[in-house]
């Protein structure tokens, strides 16, 4: 039997970072960065080919304001998100608050000025903000409870 994992996804307008939880749901694992084409089908076919185990629930990046309000970016996200939902029927989809996580991916990476651009255009920014994110999930109400439904069954 494959264990299910936590997927999380930071959706950009280039890059799909991606991160999962390790097999004992302790820590999140960076993936890897799907580099977006022009269509979500073809995103949604290649990331399916990137996850190599059973998923357990997905945890997207929202991008909201500091005020609370969501960001311009967060009809892209639910279009996305909503293709992902029919691909994958009766799996739990939680919004986590992504943000200033690139901010903090930036500075996990230790990205200095020279070097940004040639980070950003590879997608490590955007895989370790995936992480980030499955992160702040892995510390939410809504991730204790999932953990505890896998752990009855």
């Amino acid at each position: 039997m494959m264990i299910k994992r936590v997927v999380s996804l930071d959706i950009g307008m280039k890059f799909v970072g991606i991160a999962a939880t390790d097999p004992t749901w302790n820590f999140p694992v960076i993936i890897g960065t799907l580099k977006r084409k022009d269509s979500i089908k073809d995103d949604l076919e290649r990331l399916g080919e990137m996850l190599d185990f059973e998923i357990a629930a997905f945890a997207i990046g929202h991008p909201m304001q500091s005020n609370g309000d969501e960001g311009s970016f967060m009809p892209v996200i639910k279009g996305f998100e909503r293709r992902l939902k029919e691909i994958y029927e009766g799996i739990p989809f939680f919004g986590v608050d992504e943000f200033l996580s690139s901010k903090e991916a930036i500075e996990i990476k230790n990205v200095k000025a020279k070097n940004y651009r040639e980070k950003k255009r590879s997608g490590v920014i955007d895989s370790t903000a995936a992480a980030i994110i499955l992160e702040r999930f892995m510390d939410s109400a809504d991730f204790k409870k999932l953990k505890e439904s896998f752990k009855e069954n």
